[in-house]
């Protein structure tokens, strides 16, 4: 531009103008200066668009440059999209106020890497938030892991302390801060307790407090740990040493507490006291030596003695029963494995004797825990006694054990060790009031013919055992290789019951009880057949021991249950009045729901509970005699008819039986079989009868096989019988008739 006189003029407008820019120049500059060398990210956000961000900031997520983001969504940044948004949600309330928004979260690096970094984030004019936001980022990961360890250490240092073996606490002007467990406990306090508490509640009175406190601010100003012995006081007043031990938390202001550390001395302070009290004439130099050196040879004795004791005890624990002091069955195969290898050597023979005691279970089972224990206590002293010196008794399970006799040249002293085992079970058994007679089945086998390894000789002695038993208890047999195949089927006939119920290869018989008065058929006792495909008709006595001993009675005995209830109820529709008798297992009434499935049964098939009986044996109802009678008295309450199998064979006696709400006692058939031949079963017969109406029961016999038996039970004054005198079991369909035919005397030569 120029004047009037044509010369330059200068506009001042443009003047002012051109420093301003070069001003903003300048601060540009510094500003990008500082966000490049920033140790923060920082990043401005429209949109949740990144629209600029610094060097840090692409860093810090993982990128090469400031570019790679620029334009792009921030929600890369973020581990999922829920993420994305719900930090969204939570910063928007307080930027939209003017506020500044801060948190730490995880986000994503462009590794995908997960890391902790805390955000700050503030719009640039919050009257108008489409002007964007400014975000600052900084990266805490470290900080956090440092965090988590401390975190981790100091729960770890706290586990320590609470289970720290001595006592801790933490004094803050001589009153309780914390305190571990063990402190607590040496006090005879609850922890609880202790917090707030001053400490002068564990000394003798306030001077001895005061004092000790002089004592060691003395020593902890210092610098130096106080270390000293206290007699300090418990909750209850009684007096214990320990041995003291603080530092302070800052030896310059002791107001700030410190900690302190206890342990009972009580014990050592005695045995001082002890020593000195011994040794008043040593001198104290000869005294102090002499102290130590015996405490150090006391404590080695001690340590070594404990240890022998612990060691032998523990050898003796793992070698032996633990109810009898026998060998075990470890220890029993390492000594016959020994006398195997000699008898190898010197062409010797030896034998293993399996001995199991006959219907030990029963019995047990009708004895409490520690009675029962009692008892196998008094039959391993008797065998013990039988082997003597001769041979090796073991146990090596519920009641049975083994015997190992190495010498026997002549082979006769095998049946004499036998015969005295035998003889030494003859006495009668004692525990508390009940007296018990028990016998013995021995499985013998001899080494080498038998078995060369200490379990085939324990396994084939097994076998021969099972035999003795079949043939009728109280016997032994030597084994033979037949017995393998034995065995065997033994294993085949387990596996074939699994399957039989699966497979309904059972069924149900039926066998009269007559009223013996009348004459008529009042009732039926169901009993269960096994018609096992390609063997045929299966003995009870065969398949219902095994069924005891795996369990599956319980699964039998409610399939009965349920097929006798069934079959009642056609009966009922024919018009039969009849009772059902089902016999039942110990392991059924262990059952705490057995009542409520009785009750289901008898409701499903419409049946009155007087037309069902249930018949237990008398070592059931005598097993665990409390909790019998509370469920009989439930079956009872019910209206179920309860009856005792068997009577006469167990161990009950009138004292307990008058407890039981029972309405019917069945004399076993082995008194029935000789009553009219041997005066003592028929006395038996008799007393029983006897006795069952003294209690207002009913008597059934069974086993009834001829008129001149039921003859006797009748003027005994017997009311029911069954046998086969009247008829064997029958199947269902075959009761209609023989009931048809009681109810016309004329069709039947029943006479007494």
């Amino acid at each position: 531009m120029t004047n009037d006189n044509n010369k330059p003029t200068h506009d001042s407008r443009n003047n002012r103008t051109l420093p301003n820019q070069l001003e903003l120049m300048r601060i540009l500059n510094e500003q990008r200066v500082i966000l490049d060398n920033a140790s923060v990210g920082i990043c401005f956000i429209l949109q949740r668009q990144i629209q600029r961000c610094n060097q840090r900031f692409a860093e810090i997520y993982g990128y090469d440059s400031a570019e790679q983001l620029v334009g792009t969504s921030s929600e890369r940044l973020y581990p999922d999209n829920l993420s994305f948004r719900k930090l969204g949600v939570e910063a928007y309330p307080s930027l939209a106020r003017g506020e500044r928004f801060s948190t730490e979260l995880q986000m994503r690096r462009a590794s995908s890497e997960l890391f902790w970094c805390r955000v700050t984030g503030k719009m640039i004019d919050s009257s108008s938030p489409d002007q964007g936001s400014i975000w600052i980022v900084d990266d805490i990961n470290q900080q956090r892991r440092a965090a988590d360890s401390l975190e981790q250490i100091t729960r770890q240092q706290q586990l320590i302390l609470d289970h720290a073996m001595v006592g801790i606490v933490f004094l803050h002007n001589r009153h309780v801060t914390s305190c571990n467990r063990r402190f607590a406990e040496l006090l005879g306090y609850q922890a609880d307790e202790l917090i707030g508490a001053s400490s002068q509640i564990w000394y003798a009175d306030k001077s001895i407090w005061e004092a000790a406190g002089e004592r060691y601010n003395a020593v902890l100003s210092s610098g130096r740990a106080f270390e000293a012995e206290m007699e300090l006081i418990r909750k209850d007043g009684t007096r214990f040493w320990c041995d003291v031990r603080s530092k302070a938390v800052d030896p310059n202001d002791l107001s700030k507490g410190g900690i302190w550390i206890i342990m009972d001395i009580s014990d050592r302070k005695a045995t001082e006291a002890a020593l000195v009290a011994a040794r008043q004439q040593l001198e104290h130099r000869v005294e102090e030596r002499t102290r130590e050196l015996e405490q150090v040879v006391a404590s080695l004795h001690r340590e070594i003695e404990e240890r022998k004791i612990a060691e032998e005890r523990i050898r003796h624990l793992a070698q032996h029963d633990s109810l009898t002091g026998l060998p075990n069955r470890s220890l029993f195969e390492s000594r016959l494995q020994e006398q195997i290898e000699q008898a190898q050597s010197s062409s010797d023979a030896l034998a293993v004797l399996f001995v199991d005691l006959d219907r030990f279970k029963h019995i047990n089972d009708s004895l409490g825990h520690h009675e029962g224990d009692m008892l196998l206590r008094s039959l391993a002293e008797r065998l013990r006694q039988a082997v003597g010196q001769q041979g090796t008794l073991s146990r090596i399970g519920g009641d049975e054990f083994v015997i190992m006799l190495s010498d026997i040249k002549p082979r006769s002293r095998i049946e004499q060790l036998i015969m005295r085992i035998q003889t030494a079970l003859v006495p009668v058994f004692r525990v508390g009031v009940q007296e018990f007679r028990i016998s013995s089945s021995i499985g013998v086998a001899v080494y080498p013919e038998d078995g060369h390894t200490p379990q085939a000789l324990i396994q084939h002695a097994d076998a021969a055992m099972y035999r003795a038993k079949a043939n009728g208890r109280n016997r032994y047999h030597f084994y033979n290789h037949r017995l393998d195949n034995e065995q065997s089927e033994r294993v085949e006939l387990e596996n074939a019951l699994f399957q039989a119920l699966r497979h309904e290869e059972f069924e149900l018989h039926y066998q009269p009880q007559i009223e013996i008065q009348s004459g008529r058929i009042i009732g039926v006792e169901a009993l269960i057949r096994w018609q096992r495909p390609g063997h045929g008709m299966v003995s009870p006595a065969n398949f219902i021991p095994l069924a005891e001993e795996n369990g599956l009675i319980t699964e039998i005995g409610s399939w009965v249950l349920e097929r006798a209830c069934a079959q009642l109820e056609q009966w009922q529709q024919q018009g039969l009045d009849l009772r059902v008798s089902v016999n039942l297992s110990a392991r059924q009434l262990d059952d705490a729901h057995f009542c409520d499935k009785v009750a289901r049964c008898l409701k499903r098939y419409r049946l009155d509970p007087s037309q069902l009986e249930l018949e237990l044996t008398e070592s059931i109802i005598m097993k665990h005699v409390d909790q019998t009678i509370r469920l009989l008295e439930q079956l009872d309450q019910m209206g179920v008819h309860l009856s005792v199998d068997d009577f006469g064979t167990g161990y009950s006696s009138l004292s307990y039986l008058k407890r039981f709400p029972l309405n019917k006692l069945k004399i076993d058939q082995s008194f029935v079989r000789e009553i009219c031949v041997d005066p003592d079963d028929a006395t038996i017969c008799r007393t029983i009868i006897s006795m069952a109406d003294n209690l207002n029961l009913t008597v059934i016999a069974e086993g009834v096989e001829d008129a001149d038996q039921l003859a006797m039970l009748a003027e005994f004054g017997c009311h029911q019988y069954q046998g086969y005198f009247f008829s064997r079991p029958v199947p269902a369909e075959q009761i209609p008739e023989l009931f048809a035919n009681t109810e016309q005397p004329e069709r039947w030569n029943y006479q007494i």
